[in-house]
């Protein structure tokens, strides 16, 4: 499934909190009679559910414990390591791919802050606009990987990547260009 169909059909807050079954209990969306139904393909909060992460500025991590969903059905215990439980979801290229999106995301943090105070109180209203440098690439969509890449290879007449490597390293250098675009 494409990202966009994704974000439209299963997110909420423009594609940054996925959707609940029902308002009342606050079931995922994905939960049905049989347990998770996406299970292999589950993102990392799932495969570190009930660990909580956090990762500081400085790159220090740390790991607290979330209280399991009253109807979760999970195995939960204190024998073994964090690591052990990590290496047991599969979370390694999840963390990995979080460090190459956290760098983007620091970058764009600190060409933002060296924006005109008054850009950044008009940028809340044009959020959907067109960036002039960059066609193509409006600057709310660079969360939808799919239509990102395509407006980005289309702009620079490039061929749209086939493979996860080629359209993650495509997407971070569309949003690497739409940040370096920013009047400061």
């Amino acid at each position: 499934m494409a990202t966009t169909q994704y974000i439209e059909r299963h997110t909420e807050a423009g594609g940054t909190v996925l959707r609940m079954r029902d308002e009342n209990d606050r079931a995922c969306i994905f939960l049905d009679d049989k347990g998770c139904s996406v299970h292999p393909d589950r993102p990392l909060a799932c495969r570190l559910y009930p660990l909580a992460r956090s990762v500081d500025p400085d790159g220090n991590e740390t790991f607290g414990h979330l209280a399991p969903h009253p109807n979760t059905k999970g195995v939960y215990g204190l024998g073994g390591t964090v690591g052990d439980y990590l290496d047991r979801q599969g979370a390694a290229p999840f963390f990995d791919m979080g460090d190459r999106y956290g760098a983007a995301y620091r970058r764009m943090v600190v060409r933002l802050e060296c924006l005109d105070p008054d850009e950044l109180l008009r940028r809340p209203a044009r959020r959907n606009d067109v960036n002039e440098t960059e066609p193509g690439l409006a600057a709310s969509s660079w969360i939808d990987i799919d239509k990102t890449i395509a407006e980005f290879c289309n702009a620079h007449r490039r061929t749209i990547p086939d493979d996860v490597e080629g359209a993650v390293a495509t997407h971070l250098e569309a949003i690497d260009l739409w940040v370096a675009s920013f009047q400061i």
